[in-house]
């Protein structure tokens, strides 16, 4: 990847803002007088924040959903999703969405609905998707992009073949260089690639290297669908806390992923979904392990539906989270 000056614009750079804020909907403009999202390259946006008064930066991380399968009861379940998402988000006021896989059953054969994207979408609020296992099937990944009107959604590059990793740098007012980065990777569907993939791994290498010559040390969120297989040495460890239902199933990781977060010495915690009865955190060789809620009532799984509020302080580069449940 092409390392730029962080705001810098090149004509490439223009046009694709131009493009972008051409599809914005105007439910969306009415919320982003705190976030715009600028895409300056094909793996890279950022997010320009400035709210009217400081305040951290709000993220809901959304996960599971699982929609559009086309059953009766399936429709219905989606629907009762659809009013509890919309109520979360009117209730916790996020500045940007990020759902972590396993949006829709794309799947489960051709006469899924898509419809969801089209709920997104009209949100009002930007959002982004990191792929999760069942997000690939009967559509391929570009032809599902093309209907995430409004979604940042990036890839890069390498040989013949396009990968789905991208990453989003926090600007705000009077700082030349981010002051956060949040990255989501695409953590495969077949085995046995169902983990992050070396290029991925090498091109977020390649990155955080050149945001070094660049002098930029600003901390990182990950966001990935499939946990790491750190998620259950922690856990066996007895160092999280939080739901524990069922088998942690990190697929084919076998570590690379989580050593590559660790070695940037910038990562500071790991989001991911996947599980549905888990939404357990903890602490593991200094770098948090977080679960996500499962969001959808077509999605296996007993837990309360809700969604994970992440608060980044901008200012002195400290985070929290919490999880978070639609009232009534």
């Amino acid at each position: 990847m092409q390392r730029r000056e962080f705001l810098k614009t090149t004509g490439a750079g223009c046009l694709a803002a131009a493009a972008w804020r051409q599809t914005e909907s105007r439910a969306a403009e009415s919320r982003l007088t705190a976030l715009a999202v600028r895409r300056v390259e094909s793996d890279r946006f950022v997010l320009e924040f400035s709210p009217s008064e400081p305040r951290p930066m709000r993220i809901l991380q959304l996960t599971d959903t699982h929609f559009g399968d086309p059953d009766t009861d399936s429709k219905r379940e989606d629907q009762r999703s659809f009013a509890e998402i919309r109520r979360l988000v009117a209730q916790q006021k996020p500045d940007f969405l990020v759902h972590t896989g396993d949006f829709i059953n794309n799947d489960r054969g051709p006469d899924i609905s898509f419809e969801a994207i089209d709920f997104f979408d009209d949100l009002g609020v930007p959002w982004t998707h990191a792929l999760g296992n069942h997000d690939i099937g009967a559509r391929s990944v570009p032809e599902f992009r093309k209907l995430m009107k409004h979604a940042a959604v990036g890839e890069f590059r390498d040989g013949d073949s396009d990968h789905y990793a991208f990453r989003f740098d926090v600007a705000t007012p009077g700082k030349a260089q981010p002051v956060y980065s949040l990255v989501c990777f695409d953590s495969g569907f077949r085995e046995p690639n169902r983990r992050v993939s070396r290029p991925q791994l090498d091109w977020f290498g390649r990155a955080m290297r050149g945001d070094a010559e660049q002098g930029i040390q600003a901390p990182c969120l990950a966001f990935i669908h499939i946990p790491v297989v750190e998620f259950e040495a922690m856990r066996a460890a007895g160092k999280s806390r939080g739901n524990f239902g069922e088998h942690v199933c990190f697929d084919n990781d076998r570590g690379d992923t989580f050593a590559e977060l660790k070695k940037s010495n910038r990562v500071r915690a790991v989001f991911s979904g996947h599980d549905h009865k888990n939404d357990y955190t903890g602490l593991w060789n200094e770098v948090e392990l977080v679960y996500g809620r499962v969001g959808g009532w077509s999605a296996y799984g007993d837990l309360p539906r809700g969604g994970r509020l992440i608060e980044i302080d901008l200012a002195t580069g400290g985070y929290a989270h919490r999880l978070v449940f639609p009232a009534a």
